[in-house]
């Protein structure tokens, strides 16, 4: 009886758990060891240590197969082994070093399996020529720098040419790293950060106030902490930002505001959808056309006129994107 009629009729435990059994007998070829009421469970007699006695509680490992005789087949050696990987794969991140066994090779790279997560290493993150030899990757095993992780669907995307060529170790999107500014232009500065990656930050990513040079942020060869904010597939270009680590005034002000609020402010633009009214408090809000008038298709520019000054109510609030939307008293105006 093999894997198939083992998740029919033993769903509680799945191929790799590790669970604690009682000794019941030890046999001159097997150990049995029972598993809380369930079926008894069986290993080789020769992975017990002679410490252990019957009726000693005992770690052992799913194997996923049941003998001829109904019991679950375990594994006692395997369980140091399997705690080990589980400890890794809890400190496993982007950067982390792996070894994973080569299963197969397609056009675009070389596949492999790494504690029940797929392993894909790309030809163009292959360290050397060799491994376009498929005849010689089939179930070798080697080591790669983990890029990018997705625990949710388990899968990893790994380098082998960041090893060989020492280059420097991915960084993550949101990681706080240290770095000098080695050039600076008043658009856009040059930072070398700690581990030895250099990363670009635009004016743009500096201050959440305007700016019109950088030099008025940053200067040249001190150290400052950035935020990773992007990369591509190699890790080289790296893209940075100062503002994120400080709050955005903007988000002071709108956690500030209630729906149901009283405002008052300028029409400075008309839109087919509606006005956009900069308010009296520096924000600017969407006065939407077909919510502020009861007259079916009427033009924006009939209800509103440019540099003309409003007064309403907020009636949505979107805090993560900044926008706010209003009801202005032209609705009164409008439905004599």
């Amino acid at each position: 009886m093999r894997m198939k009629d083992f998740n029919i009729n033993m769903t509680q435990y799945n191929r790799g758990d590790i669970i604690t059994g009682t000794i019941v007998m030890i046999g001159a070829k097997e150990v049995v060891v029972a598993l809380g009421g369930l079926k008894e469970g069986v290993f080789p007699r020769e992975e017990l240590d002679s410490a252990f006695k019957i009726g000693d509680a005992i770690l052992v490992m799913v194997t996923g197969e049941i003998d001829d005789k109904g019991c679950l087949v375990l594994t006692h050696s395997g369980v140091n082994k399997a705690l080990e990987d589980k400890e890794k794969l809890k400190n496993l991140k982007v950067g982390s070093e792996l070894n994973f066994k080569i299963s197969d090779v397609n056009t675009s790279g070389i596949l492999g399996e790494f504690m029940g997560y797929r392993v894909f290493l790309p030809y163009s993150q292959c360290a050397t020529k060799d491994f376009l030899n498929k005849d010689s990757l089939i179930n070798r095993e080697i080591t790669a720098i983990v890029i990018e992780l997705n625990n949710i669907k388990k899968s990893i995307v790994c380098s082998t040419k960041l090893l060989e060529e020492n280059q420097t170790v991915p960084v993550q999107i949101n990681e706080i790293l240290n770095g000098t500014v080695i050039k600076l232009e008043d658009k856009y500065a040059i930072v070398l950060l700690g581990n030895g990656a250099k990363a670009k930050l635009s004016i743009s990513e500096a201050s959440y106030e305007h700016i019109n040079s950088l030099k008025d942020i940053v200067e040249l060869n001190k150290s400052y902490d950035f935020k990773v904010l992007d990369t591509n597939g190699d890790y080289s270009r790296i893209s940075v930002g100062l503002k994120q680590l400080k709050e955005n005034p903007l988000d002071i002000q709108f956690n500030q505001l209630n729906i149901g609020d009283e405002v008052s402010g300028q029409v400075v633009k008309i839109l087919p959808v509606g006005a956009v009214v900069k308010l009296d408090n520096g924000l600017t809000a969407l006065a939407i056309t077909k919510e502020n008038s009861d007259r079916a298709n009427i033009a924006t520019h009939h209800i509103y006129k440019l540099n003309s000054r409003v007064n309403g109510i907020i009636s949505k609030i979107n805090r993560e994107n900044h926008k706010i939307n209003i009801l202005t008293n032209i609705k009164k105006d409008n439905n004599r």
